[in-house]
């Protein structure tokens, strides 16, 4: 992608029942893909444009799924920074994700 991303590391449990919430909610254009059968921890990584309704969509999704007991651990990193995030609100997940070159380990 050629503009500013953020990125979402899925584990198999979660991207077995988010992934399609995803695909659903985040346009297809401002969106890559990619799933490594082999490791269970970033089983998918999802790669997103970086704009304010992307970064919503998701911190909507991750509340949501959170909330619903699918999601148990959030780890944001920015750079050499990592941070567990389990009890972030949504608002603060949009702020994360906001953040140029953002990572959000979800298992």
């Amino acid at each position: 992608m050629k503009s500013t991303t953020f990125i979402l590391r899925l584990s198999h449990p979660v991207s077995a029942d988010m992934l399609e919430d995803l695909r659903a909610v985040i346009p297809a254009d401002t969106t890559h893909i990619f799933i490594n059968a082999l490791d269970e921890e970033s089983h998918t990584t999802v790669e997103c444009a970086q704009n304010d309704d992307n970064c919503s969509l998701a911190a909507s999704a991750i509340a949501l799924w959170r909330q619903l007991g699918h999601i148990h651990h959030l780890t944001w990193r920015h750079g050499w920074q990592s941070l567990n995030v389990n009890e972030a609100s949504q608002q603060e997940l949009f702020q994360m994700l906001k953040t140029p070159g953002a990572i959000m380990h979800i298992s």
